[in-house]
């Protein structure tokens, strides 16, 4: 067997999650922006925080198949999407109001960037326990 399989169906499983928070997250932004008339950068804030339901209870019964208490996992993976919403909501402030590209354009590019940043930091700080034979 490929030793880098289970790393591929782990992100296969991430990116289904990943579009399912998106969804949720797009469904939020446009809402808010659209019929709420509140600016998308501040717009964006709420439509992580509906999304970072998804995503926690996705990530943590899906893709990692977590075994971790909610206790330590919520925590890890709480810092881990706050640190992605903050990168998403500076990111949107430069694009929207400082580029003045569309919102459109900034949602594309933080959906491509951040969640790489949350798989790979997440996975080490919230759903796996840290393998404590290699530390010294």
């Amino acid at each position: 067997m490929n030793k880098h399989l289970p790393t591929l169906i782990r992100l296969f499983r991430f990116g289904v999650i990943g579009v399912l928070a998106t969804i949720v997250h797009a469904a939020i932004l446009w809402i808010l922006v659209e019929t709420a008339g509140l600016r998308p950068s501040i717009a964006t804030i709420f439509a992580f925080l509906g999304a970072l339901n998804v995503s926690y209870f996705g990530h943590y019964y899906f893709t990692f198949r977590s075994t971790e208490p909610h206790r330590r996992a919520l925590p890890g993976f709480v810092l881990t999407a706050v640190v992605g919403a903050f990168l998403t909501w500076l990111f949107f402030v430069i694009a929207t109001e400082i580029l003045s590209w569309h919102y459109w354009i900034a949602f594309g590019i933080t959906i491509v960037l951040v969640p790489l940043f949350v798989f790979f930091v997440s996975r080490r700080v919230a759903f796996e326990r840290p393998d404590r034979s290699d530390q010294t």
